[in-house]
């Protein structure tokens, strides 16, 4: 079964962008960290090496002279990536197999998850 998205969970662009997510529901933790809710990613962007945003640990590569944009996660994750069981609020948890599509100043790419932030708490 696939682990659950928490606090301080890494995701990554296309273009080797890594962020960690700083954000998650305190009503459900594990070990201290807050599950990570389907939607919350929508709106993330990667940052790139002249404009670093909270939580990247590796800018994107994406950003060129001619097309600034870093990665911008600009829809929310794809159904397979949330929680068929785990529900906070009726909102599906994030979960390891999550991934979706970004926008960058080179055009469409993805984003996965890298490390989900926990080994503890799998579900469905």
């Amino acid at each position: 079964m696939p682990l659950v998205l928490v606090e301080g969970a890494i995701i990554e662009c296309t273009h080797q962008g890594r962020l960690r997510l700083a954000a998650g529901d305190p009503r459900v933790t594990v070990k201290g960290r807050g599950v990570v809710l389907a939607g919350k990613e929508n709106g993330l962007t990667f940052g790139s090496a002249a404009a670093p945003v909270p939580g990247m640990i590796t800018p994107c590569t994406a950003p060129t002279p001619a097309a600034p944009k870093a990665c911008t996660i600009t829809v929310p994750a794809t159904p397979d990536g949330w929680s068929k069981k785990l529900t906070v609020g009726g909102t599906p948890v994030l979960l390891a197999t999550a991934f979706g599509v970004t926008v960058s100043g080179q055009g469409p790419g993805q984003w996965k998850v890298a490390d989900p932030g926990q080994t503890v708490l799998e579900t469905l």
